[in-house]
């Protein structure tokens, strides 16, 4: 686990400075689930926000919503079990990162199950919307042990399900993601993900020829 923190953050309040958060974690179909909200049914054929064997979502923490999320995908429950893995930042109003965490999931603002740590669970409906968002989050775990720096490093490296390394440039993702309309940032920052992954595809083919 590391944290790293702006200087001067840790004296404001975060609840009031942050506004956004940027999540990542590896999807894996054995530790996640998609399933409908009404039926209970698992959500299968395919998973929203996920490409690549990662999960990504931008969130307005002031309004609990889940900024990437499209009317079509309906209303979903999705739960997953992050163990010692996922990447999380919170931005300021402007998208300047202030905090990050990586390889621990800071329950305190993501809802989990029960009172055990390393899940998120996210009731999330047909607009983006997160009903279990809790109203009085704990900013918390982003404050204690962090190594206050002057600059936040925004790299991502994780080990997806598909056991290769993905590393791509975070403040770039943000800097195209975030300034285009809403139904445009999840294409976009799907594309992102996939050219980052581009390389390792191709020595895949080499290899199978």
């Amino acid at each position: 686990m590391a944290k790293q923190i702006l200087v001067g953050i840790e004296e404001q309040n975060l609840n009031e400075v942050a506004h956004y958060l940027v999540i990542y974690f590896p999807y894996n179909e054995e530790m996640c689930s998609y399933t409908d909200d009404w039926l209970g049914e698992l959500y299968e054929n395919k998973y929203p926000l996920v490409s690549k064997g990662m999960w990504s979502g931008i969130i307005d923490l002031k309004v609990h919503k889940l900024l990437d999320w499209k009317p079509e995908y309906g209303t979903l429950y999705l739960q997953a079990k992050v163990c010692d893995s996922g990447t999380y930042f919170l931005l300021d109003k402007d998208k300047k990162v202030i905090c990050k965490i990586t390889d621990y999931v800071p329950n305190g603002l993501i809802p989990e199950a029960d009172d055990c740590g390393d899940y998120i669970r996210l009731r999330i409906k047909h607009d983006g919307m997160i009903e279990n968002w809790m109203e009085k989050p704990d900013f918390s775990d982003f404050v204690k042990d962090a190594d206050a720096v002057k600059k936040i490093d925004t790299s991502i490296e994780e080990e997806p399900i598909l056991d290769t390394k993905v590393e791509f440039t975070y403040s770039h993702l943000m800097a195209k993601l975030l300034r285009l309309p809403k139904y445009l940032q999840l294409e976009i920052g799907k594309a992102l993900i996939a050219n980052a992954s581009e390389g390792f595809e191709e020595e895949d083919d080499e290899d199978s020829l």
